[in-house]
């Protein structure tokens, strides 16, 4: 039995010509400071974790370092990181102190 091929979108249709209102843009994440209780910086975002529908599950940040020395990488749960305005500027902030996170166990990029 022939199946008949997928009917193509139409051109238009692939295009987002401006971001969503309920989006941000990785680089809105990247490099970014990550602030937990009492607004005490906690970490700094350097990646995303995608899974292969595109999902963003988690985030990937250095922590425990002063002045990029002696830090680990760790990932959290993309749900625990909360977007928010601070001051008319986009912050990020997770409902964990610094101590918590610098005692999460190491982010292994590969198995």
């Amino acid at each position: 039995m022939l199946r008949e091929a997928p009917t193509p979108p139409a051109p238009g249709s692939l295009y987002i010509r401006e971001k969503p209102g309920n989006t941000l843009l990785v680089t809105d994440y990247l490099g970014r400071a990550v602030h937990g209780p009492g607004k005490q910086k906690v970490g700094t975002i350097n990646n995303l974790l995608v899974d292969t529908t595109g999902r963003v599950v988690g985030v990937v940040m250095d922590v425990g370092g002063f002045l990029g020395i002696g830090g680990k990488e760790i990932a959290i749960a993309f749900e625990a990181l909360f977007p928010v305005m601070e001051d008319g500027k986009e912050a990020f902030v997770v409902e964990m102190s610094k101590d918590q996170l610098a005692s999460a166990p190491a982010f292994k990029r590969a198995p």
